[in-house]
């Protein structure tokens, strides 16, 4: 009698009668099977996959081994993922990645700018469609591995050029041509550097200038008219405009998705790694090459 008034043997029996209970009220999910469905959008996904590859519909044998293909699939992907196969797994990882970046992709997408909107994104940024500049030159090179002090040469050159020296006879052989007719700024800066070009807009026209540097080494320029860039009408580039107005687009949604994502997320790196971590609000990363682009 005195063990039944015992409070330890009332705590056992109540946490045994409540365990029963449990056990009792979850022996249905105990032993339930997982199932794994196929439906008719599946099976459609897989017909129109296979038109859109083969430029036909499958026959009747072809599409039971696409779905017995699927099944299996399912079944194997099922299993990974109750042996937690896919954890520490870069292309698992970088595949999961580039499904939601596509996702992001495409919900910024959905819908195209009024013309109102649009001819908006062309006033605010006409540095998008101006031509380039135009300016046709001549230029004597000199090269800095040919000579023992280029610099001076080519200053002695400058001015046997500006009492009316030919040119052809000074300096050294590129293999460019000596005379850039109707040079545009952007193929200028292509074939011997921005900064060269941005020199040569600045030289004033019709007298020899320099020397000016490029990657080869010094130039001697004369720089015959200078043709400003202007801006090009709407018309001309609306298209342009729209696939510009998208990216912009584009980018703003990454940079709220992520922003999103930061809020969600608590990042924490060590500090040897945190100078290593660039900006966010980027453009969404691109599939690796020699990967193929997940949908």
């Amino acid at each position: 009698m005195k063990l039944l008034r015992e409070p330890l043997l009332h705590f056992l029996v109540a946490g045994g009668l409540l365990f029963a209970a449990y056990s009792w009220l979850r022996r249905g999910d105990v032993n339930e099977t997982p199932v794994v469905r196929i439906t008719a959008s599946e099976v459609a996904w897989l017909k129109e996959t296979w038109s859109r590859q083969w430029r036909r519909e499958p026959s009747r044998d072809e599409l039971r081994g696409l779905v017995t293909d699927y099944l299996k699939e399912e079944l194997l992907a099922r299993e990974a993922r109750a042996m937690r196969l896919d954890e520490d797994d870069t292309i698992v990882r970088r595949r999961l990645a580039q499904k939601v970046a596509f996702l992001v992709e495409d919900t910024t997408r959905l819908a195209d700018p009024t013309e109102q909107d649009l001819r908006r994104f062309y006033d605010a940024h006409p540095e998008l469609f101006q031509t380039g500049a135009r300016v046709p030159f001549t230029h004597v090179f000199f090269s800095r591995e040919k000579r023992a002090d280029a610099e001076a040469d080519a200053q002695a050159a400058l001015g046997a050029l500006q009492h009316g020296a030919d040119a052809a006879a000074l300096g050294d052989r590129l293999l460019l041509d000596a005379e850039m007719r109707d040079a545009e700024e952007r193929a200028v800066a292509a074939q011997f550097g921005p900064d060269f070009a941005q020199a040569v807009l600045a030289l004033k026209p019709g007298a020899w200038s320099g020397p000016v540097v490029s990657g080869y080494g010094l130039h001697l320029v004369r720089v015959s008219e200078l043709t400003p860039g202007r801006l090009r009408e709407f018309a001309d580039v609306r298209a342009q405009a729209l696939e510009r107005w998208r990216d912009e687009q584009q980018q703003a949604g990454s940079a709220r998705y992520f922003a999103g994502l930061l809020k969600k997320y608590r990042v924490s790196v060590d500090e040897s790694v945190a100078p290593l971590i660039g900006r966010l609000d980027g453009p969404l990363p691109a599939p690796q090459a020699g990967e193929e682009a997940v949908r």
